[in-house]
């Protein structure tokens, strides 16, 4: 045994993960690129090294509501040509920089 203890998936963000899924919307466009304004955050699908589990509540990028809808309509991100996880890792960071978590 090694001592370590495996964190347990949370389905609802912590405050503090709230607090920056906040400051995401409030302070970003909707990461499509259309420049709408974002209302929602969307956990990308694709997997990153950091990444605690699939559902990460840290690992998303601030969407418009409607663009959030068609991208789960269409059912992938593959082909939309962003980098939805690139761009959550990044937003990851500076969210660490600035103490938003």
């Amino acid at each position: 045994m090694t001592g370590r203890i495996k964190l347990k998936y949370n389905a609802t963000p912590t405050a503090r993960e709230k607090a920056y899924h906040l400051w995401l919307i409030d302070t970003h466009p909707c990461a499509c690129g259309c420049g709408a304004v974002s209302g929602v955050v969307h956990h990308p699908l694709t997997r990153h090294p950091e990444q605690r589990w699939r559902r990460d509540h840290e690992f998303v990028v601030p969407m418009h509501g409607l663009c959030h809808m068609r991208l789960h309509q269409e059912g992938s991100e593959r082909g939309s040509g962003v980098d939805y996880a690139g761009l959550a890792f990044r937003l990851r960071a500076r969210g660490y920089e600035e103490g938003i978590l």
